[in-house]
């Protein structure tokens, strides 16, 4: 039996993980949960007991898969990123990971999460992609944009205008209304202002969405098979999605075909995000790769790492 790893991607909204052999990429196990560990903690940013419950249950469930698949568990990567990057009491939550599971928890900067995500969907893209591309990777606490021409980065950023941190500051009754949208485009204009000079003078064709909402994006379309690597996606079918969702109530939205449960509550402002680039920059080719920040990782810091035999 060959080597596995398993690469825990701890994000504010949704944990993830994907379970690979160290030999060769190859996705064994891709397993998400909606801890919601941001969950009461936008305003404060200080992680909630429940929240903190939610994630040490999910992180032994994600070990237990590990180690019935014959995992060792100093193969076992958690990876932190906004809400852990934010929150005041993190430590203290790391270091219960760590006396009660045995897992350590690595926290990353937002420009590490960018590197990782754009490693990641580079080799998810086909060969000899030579289009000037923005990557954009939605999470609950931050939004990571990667541009890149070629093998060439030409800007990264990591915005703190994630799905969950938008529906603390802008919604009616904790659920989006029409109403907020135009206080939401203000803010959101105010922190993409650097993003929307950068990509203005690169001249972008191309939006790549990573994962999260983008996979429920897809997957509003109805394709069958499941996700793919990486495919183009129909703007105007998206286009069309977005307008009848966000009028919807949440109790209508969360039945809506191909809608994630636990997704509906912040889809919203994820396909908000969406829009607003593909408007602002006018990009008309929309794009979505399954592979994100695990997948980076794996290819960025356990790849070379192997032996060759």
């Amino acid at each position: 039996m060959s080597k596995i790893c398993a690469i825990a991607d701890l994000g504010t909204n949704t944990f993830q993980l994907l379970i690979s052999p160290l030999a060769a990429f190859q996705v064994e196990e891709h397993l998400q949960r909606p801890v919601g560990l941001g969950m009461g903690a936008m305003e404060e940013v200080t992680l909630q007991a429940d929240a903190m419950d939610r994630a040490i249950a999910c992180l032994a469930e994600f070990k237990q898969v590990f180690l019935a698949k014959g995992g060792d568990l100093p193969d076992f990567y958690a990876i932190g990123t906004s809400i852990l990057r934010r929150a005041s009491n993190a430590s203290a939550f790391l270091d219960r990971v760590f006396n009660e599971l045995g897992i350590q928890i690595r926290i990353i900067d937002g420009i590490q999460e960018a590197e990782y995500i754009y490693a990641g969907i580079r080799n998810s893209l086909p060969e000899r992609w030579e289009k000037t591309s923005l990557v954009m990777d939605i999470g609950g606490g931050s939004v990571e944009f990667i541009l890149f021409k070629g093998e060439q980065v030409l800007y990264r950023v990591s915005l703190e205008i994630g799905g969950l941190r938008l529906k603390s500051l802008f919604s009616v009754d904790n659920e989006f209304n029409l109403s907020v949208v135009g206080g939401l485009d203000a803010y959101v204009s105010k922190e993409m202002i650097s993003l929307l000079e950068a990509c203005r003078e690169a001249k972008p064709s191309v939006l790549i969405g990573a994962a999260g909402a983008f996979e429920t994006i897809l997957e509003l379309e109805n394709r069958p098979g499941g996700a793919p690597a990486s495919c183009e996606i129909d703007v105007d079918v998206f286009l069309q999605h977005k307008t009848t969702l966000d009028a919807l109530p949440y109790e209508d939205r969360v039945d809506y075909p191909g809608m994630k449960a636990f997704r509906a509550s912040i889809f919203p402002y994820a396909t908000f995000l969406v829009e607003k680039v593909l408007r602002e920059l006018e990009i008309k080719e929309l794009w979505f790769s399954s592979y994100s920040l695990k997948e980076g990782f794996w290819f960025t810091e356990l790849q070379s790492s192997v032996s060759q035999p």
